[in-house]
């Protein structure tokens, strides 16, 4: 096969480390791997993948860019005789959309988050998703989203989790030189409890709630965290926001904004707390990877949230790995960071190695690769194929 994947950015993502995944996982197979996005810090990993990438502005979301990178994507298809188009974001996936049908070859989606819903444009353009041979959902919650938004048929939809790379995330693998290069960029001597959220600085990943809940726990007299906001700075302005809300809160010194983390599991090694409170979230990678490292959990009390930790009282608070608050409530996220703080270090261990357990059963790079695998060869039978 030669499998075409089309993504606007290959940064640090989730959808972007799936893109890698899969490509990765294709070459290895003996099959061609070919990333279409406007570029990123991942391109050189698709090259040492043995992956092609195309550079095009496939973010674009203006009708005519649609309609050139249409053109763009069918002249690709037919030069480079691609077998299927896979697209992993909306303006990419409407281009993908008319490239597969002009060359009519089977088009593969994968629907990576949960788009908001406002009024009928809206749902128009993020249906598009859904219009593919098969949409790949990247949990249960967002395939019964599929079918409740968009009546989409049982057989056309393949759930397959996101994964964590078992290599990668391995706290046997890690180093003393390791961790104290990550002690060292983060400013954490091992002084003070160290809080994580990994995501992008967006105020969709929840930073400011977080911020929040810091002041909370200063008013309640805990003296100091080192609260890490690891991820690439989407939103400049926000950023400023959030250093501003923290100097009000008087927690402004608690704070990192180190960016991108290259070494993110020795960052978890070093980490008390791990937190994922955000709320459009298809299936949050870095709740995956914490966990896989033994770290404790604190997620929101959305369908991801509740699907990637085990937590009260879905399961009984002996067998959690970690606590659920509500989504955008800072109060309630004080109240888990200093219910979490409040148990001995066995106690935390014992739940951090819970939720290891249960991502290292659930959420595999091989289940990943090869159930993808296995929706490629399955949407070349002409017998499944659907009118787009």
């Amino acid at each position: 096969m030669t499998v075409l994947q089309v993504i606007p950015r290959m940064r640090a993502g989730g959808a972007e480390l799936g893109c890698l995944q899969i490509a990765t996982a294709l070459t290895k197979a003996g099959h061609r791997a070919i990333v279409v996005s406007e570029g990123g810090q991942l391109v050189s990993q698709l090259a040492q993948a043995g992956a092609e990438h195309i550079v095009l502005p496939v973010a674009a979301k203006g009708p005519i860019a649609l309609l050139r990178n249409a053109r763009s994507l069918a002249d690709i298809i037919r030069r480079e005789k691609v077998s299927i188009i896979h697209a992993r974001s909306r303006a990419p996936a409407w281009s993908a959309l008319s490239a597969a049908r002009s060359t009519k070859i089977p088009f593969v989606t994968t629907y990576h988050s949960e788009y908001s819903e406002r009024g009928r444009i809206k749902n128009f353009y993020n249906s598009v998703m859904a219009r593919s041979d098969t949409v790949i959902a990247v949990s249960d919650y967002m395939a019964h989203l599929i079918r409740t938004r968009y009546q989409t048929p049982e057989d056309r939809i393949a759930i397959i989790h996101r994964a964590f790379d078992g290599e990668i995330f391995n706290p046997v693998t890690l180093t003393i030189d390791r961790i104290d290069a990550v002690r060292q960029q983060l400013g954490a001597d091992g002084t003070k409890p160290v809080l994580l959220l990994a995501g992008r600085i967006t105020p969709r990943k929840a930073q400011h709630h977080l911020v929040e809940a810091l002041g909370i726990l200063k008013q309640r007299g805990f003296k100091e965290f080192i609260c890490v906001l690891a991820g690439e700075i989407e939103k400049p302005d926000f950023k400023k926001e959030l250093e501003s809300q923290a100097a009000k809160l008087g927690v402004a010194n608690w704070l990192r904004f180190p960016g991108h983390v290259k070494d993110m599991a020795a960052a978890y090694a070093i980490t008390d707390i791990s937190l994922n409170i955000s709320e459009q979230e298809g299936l949050p990678r870095v709740a995956i990877e914490a966990q896989a490292m033994g770290v404790p959990m604190i997620v929101s009390d959305t369908g991801p949230g509740r699907e990637v930790a085990l937590t009260a009282p879905d399961v009984a608070p002996e067998n959690a790995s970690g606590l659920r608050v509500p989504f955008a409530n800072p109060q309630a996220v004080a109240d888990a960071i200093e219910t979490m703080l409040s148990w001995t270090p066995a106690e935390r261990k014992a739940c951090g190695a819970r939720g290891s357990s249960h991502v290292r059963a659930r959420f595999t790079l091989d289940q990943l690769t090869s159930k993808t695998l296995e929706v490629y060869k399955r949407v070349l039978e002409p017998s499944i194929r659907i009118k787009h």
